[in-house]
């Protein structure tokens, strides 16, 4: 295949040729169920998987590549276990919400990253994600469920979880892209 020919292949499979190919807000699966939130997404990238948990664990410089993330720090590490201190602002529509977060996250078999909500914003959070090899690439999995700290109705809730999950998995497969 033409290095050209490789190079827009690899974009369509990132959803980075044209703005329509990327990740949509209805691409990502909103429940609301007794004041919790559950998502859940799938996404792919030409990156292999090792560039993949690269980002995805790229905790001390991701608010360089993630939007609204103005700090993110390791601030204990122990093998594949780390705590990570996190504090940005979320945007949808006229709407801005501040968060911070103290995660418990673990990398199992570079396959899998479980994080769980030790104090910040949420009430609760907890999250898997799975990276899956592909022939040409990565699928990653992302599956959520968080219970906010503040009441904030459903309607509107659900659409800016679908809005802020394409925003960031876009950002993370354009930083995998620029890395691959």
């Amino acid at each position: 295949m033409p290095a050209s020919l490789r190079v827009l292949s690899m974009l369509l499979l990132a959803g980075l040729a044209r703005p329509g190919l990327a990740l949509t807000d209805d691409d990502v699966t909103v429940a609301y169920k007794d004041g919790s939130y559950t998502a859940s997404l799938r996404v792919r990238t030409p990156a292999p998987p090792a560039i993949v948990l690269a980002v995805l664990t790229d905790f001390d410089h991701m608010a360089e590549f993630m939007p609204g993330l103005e700090s993110s720090r390791i601030v204990a590490n122990q093998g594949n276990s780390y705590q990570v201190a996190q504090r940005g602002k979320v945007k949808f529509g006229p709407f801005s919400m501040s968060y911070e977060s103290m995660r418990q996250i673990e990398v199992v078999d570079g396959q899998r990253i479980l994080s769980r909500s030790l104090a910040g914003s949420a009430r609760r959070m907890q999250s898997e994600m799975r990276i899956q090899p592909l022939e040409h690439g990565t699928r990653i999995e992302y599956h959520i469920e968080i219970e906010p700290e503040s009441w904030i109705p459903s309607s509107l809730g659900t659409n800016f979880m679908q809005h802020e999950l394409a925003e960031q998995f876009n950002a993370l497969t354009k930083e995998m892209f620029r890395r691959h």
